[in-house]
């Protein structure tokens, strides 16, 4: 029930972003697919998703549709890919394997979450207005090309009703980045980063609580997320427990 419930918002979250996205979409097929286009050249982010036992038809014909974008783009799996969807990939030139965790939180750990921010941080909520200063964020946080981060921090994004970005700055620099999208009780969240140069000084994990924080007050019980093998051991602290682990097929390279 919980892992039924945190993919479904992941799932939200993501048809959210979608809906302001130039050009980007999601299909639902009739048998239980899913295909997630954002139009972004990230292959995690363009997706089919599928699994075990899945109709190899209907999991092929998203698949043709998404490839046909010319996208950079992966076969999600709940799970682990069995041999069928690994030859059905592999047509497609996806023969490289990641694996993300899906992680959900209570808010019954909220009592437990440090309440402090660093002495000279200072938590922001961003508006469209701010789209310039995000993006700048996010492409200093994750190393990104400038025009995935634009993309990220489109004024309609940060505008939207129930979904928020977040800075945490110091000396008027932001150091710490976040993206918080509402669906129904839960947040999905999302665009966590911090440059190189202000790692290890506890703003990354001052900003997800805030977040969590905000969250909570906005209506949110439940949040979800996936991460990477760095952030994964910070949100499992904070209360943060794993649902799944999906692996994801990609390009080669």
């Amino acid at each position: 029930m919980i892992s039924s419930a945190a993919v479904d918002a992941l799932d939200g979250a993501m048809e959210r972003l979608t809906d302001f996205l130039p050009g980007a979409f999601t299909r639902q097929g009739p048998k239980g697919g899913r295909l997630v286009c954002t139009g972004l050249p990230v292959a995690l982010l363009n997706t089919v998703r599928t699994g075990p036992g899945q109709d190899p038809r209907e999991t092929g014909s998203l698949a043709e549709e998404l490839s046909a974008t010319g996208l950079p783009w992966s076969m999600q799996v709940r799970g682990e890919a069995d041999p069928e969807l690994t030859t059905l990939a592999a047509r497609f030139g996806l023969t490289s394997t990641t694996r993300l965790p899906l992680l959900a939180w209570d808010a019954a750990s909220l009592p437990g979450l440090p309440a402090a921010l660093p002495a000279d941080g200072t938590v922001r909520k961003l508006s469209g207005e701010d789209s310039g200063r995000y993006s700048a964020a996010l492409a200093a946080g994750f190393g990104m090309p400038g025009e995935i981060a634009d993309a990220f921090a489109l004024p309609a994004l940060l505008d939207a009703p129930g979904m928020t970005a977040f800075t945490l700055d110091v000396a008027g620099e932001a150091v710490a980045t976040g993206f918080n999208v509402l669906v129904g009780g839960h947040v999905g969240m999302f665009n966590g980063s911090v440059p190189p140069r202000h790692r290890g000084n506890g703003y990354y994990r001052a900003l997800v609580t805030a977040r969590l924080r905000d969250a909570v007050a906005s209506g949110a019980r439940h949040a979800v997320t996936q991460n990477s093998p760095m952030s994964r051991p910070l949100y499992e602290s904070l209360g943060f427990r794993l649902v799944e682990t999906w692996t994801y097929l990609t390009p080669a390279g």
